[in-house]
């Protein structure tokens, strides 16, 4: 009994197209796995890098500075308006740019969650009475509404992980 009939079988001339053409296939499945291969490297060295920008600044002298400027307001008893407002800027533009690079995917929604969930929500509590205060005094919803999504998603996740904080 034969199972694979090679009577007439041409791997070179007449009749060796069908050989020829299934080599150029798998040649050509193999150069789009290298590629797709490639990219996905590339996509997540780039990743990698925006992560380590995103966590040397959060802990620059800078941002050390406008934390402490912040926290020191609000331990003071600062009207939320009257919190610094570059300090408090600088805090929450930095979650505001997480928040933006994490809804559009440009950041993993879950290595996010791991790393920042707990800072992210904490500082969005901090914030969010001079947030509603800036809100209202410029007449505008849109300030910091990715940093809000962020930590509205944070706690969103939390809460199906069963994890709960003292602020919430």
């Amino acid at each position: 009994m034969t199972l694979i009939n090679t009577d007439g079988m041409a791997f070179i001339g007449p009749g060796s197209e069908w050989f020829w053409t299934a080599l150029s296939g798998t040649f050509l499945a193999i150069t789009f796995f290298a590629i797709y291969r490639q990219l996905r490297l590339q996509r997540d060295t780039a990743a990698i890098e925006q992560v380590a920008e995103l966590e040397r600044v959060w802990a620059s002298e800078r941002m050390s500075r406008s934390k402490l400027a912040v926290l020191l307001a609000i331990e003071a008893g600062t009207a939320p308006v009257d919190v610094p407002d570059k300090a408090a800027t600088h805090v929450g533009d930095f979650y505001e740019r997480m928040g933006y690079l994490t809804r559009t995917g440009h950041l993993n929604r879950r290595f996010v969650y791991e790393q920042w969930s707990s800072l992210s929500q904490r500082w969005w509590a901090r914030l969010l009475p001079s947030t509603a205060a800036w809100r209202a005094r410029d007449e505008d919803p849109r300030v910091w509404e990715d940093f809000e999504w962020l930590a509205r998603t944070m706690a969103e996740m939390d809460q199906k992980a069963g994890v709960a904080h003292p602020w919430t």
